[in-house]
């Protein structure tokens, strides 16, 4: 062999490698290693392994991190303001009602001190007494928290009713449900309108 031929030879040699790497790759053939590169490169759509390898070295070299946030945090603002909002007008509306409940009872408690402390005019203050008794019969006092305040008087928009009317029709359907319900009992639907009934008829009695 001449020398320009080791030459040569040496130089082809010596150009397939750059710093020392090889433009070879040895995956090990039907190695988990080659099966995740295969798999990879198709779910790229790259045409060849090599347009693949360069996809790869530019997004390694050229890492894009979306770190802007703020659009996501001014939304959330503006959701927990109006939260907030809603919140404090339940709050106001419950103080209202809470507010209407003492007149109630002060005007009762008056009209027993009246009634008590004026026997002539007894007849009349009696009836304003049975009609602030009427009044407050049958009443439950509830005062829940601002979560749920929040979700009870929302619903209660949705189905044109009043909180009361959503919290009594569910404690009736809870009842009559077996399966579902967090009661301590359960009341069959004939025990229901049979206990309706009675009412009625003591009402119109």
């Amino acid at each position: 062999m001449s020398e320009n031929t080791e030459n040569t030879n040496k130089t082809k040699s010596e150009t397939v490698k750059i710093d020392g790497i090889s433009a070879q790759i040895n995956l090990s053939p039907g190695s988990e290693t080659h099966r995740r590169f295969a798999q990879l490169m198709r779910e790229a759509g790259a045409a060849t392994a090599r347009s693949f390898i360069e996809t790869l070295m530019d997004a390694y070299q050229n890492p894009h991190v979306d770190t802007d946030n703020s659009e996501v945090i001014a939304n959330l603002e503006q959701q927990l303001e109006e939260a907030n909002g809603k919140i404090a007008t339940y709050e106001a509306k419950q103080q209202n009602d809470e507010a209407e409940i003492k007149e109630l009872q002060a005007q009762l408690e008056a009209a027993n001190r009246t009634a008590n402390d004026n026997a002539i005019k007894g007849v009349g203050q009696q009836e304003q007494i049975e009609s602030l008794q009427k009044q407050m019969e049958g009443a439950i006092i509830l005062k829940p928290n601002p979560v749920s305040a929040y979700f009870l008087n929302e619903m209660a928009e949705k189905e044109k009713t009043t909180p009361a009317k959503i919290l009594e029709r569910l404690f009736i359907d809870d009842l009559q449900n077996p399966r579902a319900n967090n009661l301590p009992y359960t009341v069959e639907s004939s025990r229901i309108r049979e206990v309706m009934k009675e009412l009625k008829n003591n009402q119109n009695q």
